[in-house]
């Protein structure tokens, strides 16, 4: 099983929002997700999110800053080689101004405006756990199409 993260920015001048990634290749390309990826050999998931935080939007976070916020098993019957165990993360504080890498194009998104039609079909059901800073562990098990929710279960942490 594929071990990955998924790193969150929140910020609240001028108003409360949240940055989100618009894939431009790969896996989940043309969606809208956090930041990160999989982890390299010997990364500790917190540090993989950091690493791929910064690949991808040009922001820099420490360790120290950074707040899990859970883990999602991910099951694609279909596709088994996708399967993925992915840690949450949320940036309480961060450096710099995001900018498009060739992987990803940085958005901010009102709280109440966020794009879920352009987003995985399961962020739905646990993006607003995320939003109020409760952490989850969650499994979903896709569909056939690889893409919706067949079923799912989501504990609070």
């Amino acid at each position: 099983m594929i071990k990955a993260t998924l790193c969150f920015v929140f910020r609240d001048n001028p108003h409360p929002a949240i940055l989100l990634g618009y894939k431009k290749r790969g896996f989940g390309q043309g969606k809208y997700d956090g930041f990160g990826g999989k982890l390299l050999v010997g990364e500790t998931p917190a540090q993989a999110a950091l690493r791929e935080l910064h690949e991808e939007s040009g922001l820099i976070a420490n360790l120290i800053d950074l707040a899990s916020r859970g883990r999602i098993t991910f099951i694609f019957p279909y596709r088994p080689a996708w399967d993925q165990e992915v840690h949450l993360f949320e940036a309480q504080k961060w450096q710099g101004t995001p900018a498009e890498s060739e992987e990803m194009r940085p958005e901010w998104f009102n709280l109440d405006d966020l794009p879920l039609d352009h987003m995985w079909d399961d962020s739905r059901f646990w993006i607003p756990y995320l939003l109020h800073g409760q952490p989850i562990q969650a499994t979903f098990l896709l569909n056939q199409d690889n893409e919706t929710v067949k079923e799912y279960s989501i504990q609070l942490l």
